[in-house]
């Protein structure tokens, strides 16, 4: 039973950690993408839609 225990801890610890991964990825591109004109994403705001399964809330910005 501890083992058990120490695998539902370890497991918990790993999606945690790959969540906090996947939030700072998507942080980085959204610094990276303000870093273009407005008028250039506007073109292709669509298909950035449609490659992102679930968009979270940003700063307001698009």
């Amino acid at each position: 039973m501890p083992q058990t225990n120490i695998w539902n801890i370890v497991q918990a610890l790993s999606a945690f950690k790959s969540q906090r991964r996947r939030d700072a990825n998507h942080e980085h591109a959204l610094r990276e993408l303000r870093r273009f004109p407005p008028h250039l994403l506007a073109d292709c705001q669509r298909e950035l839609e449609l490659t992102v399964p679930e968009r979270r809330a940003c700063d307001g910005t698009w």
